[in-house]
């Protein structure tokens, strides 16, 4: 018996590991894709990118979180709902349309001689913060 009972606990121990790690795959997947500004990687390199992140968070210390720069990003908290690869094209155009009002209503920010739109420099130091 007490065998069994080790066999059954192993296998539902492993079984709950292996869903936690697909899990936190996902999400670090999705974080990626959304880190990742579309126009200005066009412009520039990814290190380029990161040392616009790193130049913004300092300008910005109070949001060196991850999850203060998504909930800044992406309208009424809804980074969270963001997990499947249709809903990250939702939140992809949501980021864009939300840096082209950052644009058109004058919410910019001069970064190292950049002129980024608020957004865009939040999703540059998004990108930093994931990817140091």
């Amino acid at each position: 018996m007490k065998r069994r009972y080790f066999i059954v606990t192993s296998v539902l121990s492993l079984l709950g590991v292996g869903i936690s790690f697909i899990r936190w795959f996902d999400n670090s997947s999705t974080e990626r894709e959304l880190a990742q500004p579309k126009f200005l990687s066009l412009l520039c390199d990814q290190s380029t990118i990161r040392m616009l992140g790193r130049a913004y968070l300092k300008l910005k210390p109070d949001e060196t979180n991850d999850d203060v720069l998504l909930n800044d990003m992406l309208p009424e908290n809804s980074h969270k709902l963001f997990l499947k690869k249709q809903d990250i094209l939702i939140a992809e155009l949501q980021i864009e349309k939300r840096i082209k009002q950052d644009f058109d209503t004058d919410n910019i920010i001069v970064v190292q001689g950049w002129v980024l739109s608020v957004t865009e420099a939040r999703q540059c130091a998004f990108f930093s913060v994931i990817n140091s």
